[in-house]
């Protein structure tokens, strides 16, 4: 499969991702979604959710106190790829972690 067809595929990023379980919006001009940031880098996201927006389409991912614009490179049912056009620093990411981690949001957590 080529990485058109699967955005899975591995390919060379210039920035790694870092695995993460983060609660947050997608907010988008037609509507707000809530999503779960999977992933995430200095320039972009994976997220998962349902009825996420289009590749093309503008939005912005609120994490906690962050908050990005970006666009959607890819989408299948379930996650959508989201390149951001500002970066986030090591210290956004952290922060990000700190304030929206899942277990927090739930209550599940310590």
């Amino acid at each position: 499969m080529d990485a058109v067809a699967n955005p899975f595929h591995d390919c060379r990023r210039r920035y790694p991702r870092e695995e993460v379980m983060l609660a947050g919006s997608a907010v988008s001009v037609t509507r707000s979604r809530s999503v779960m940031i999977t992933d995430v880098s200095a320039e972009g996201a994976r997220m998962g959710g349902r009825d996420l927006p289009a590749p093309g389409n503008d939005m912005l991912m609120v994490v906690g106190s962050q908050d990005r614009m970006g666009t959607v490179v890819w989408r299948t049912p379930e996650h959508c790829g989201v390149s951001l056009d500002q970066p986030l620093d090591e210290a956004d990411i952290d922060r990000m972690k700190r304030e929206a981690h899942w277990a927090q949001v739930t209550g599940w957590g310590c």
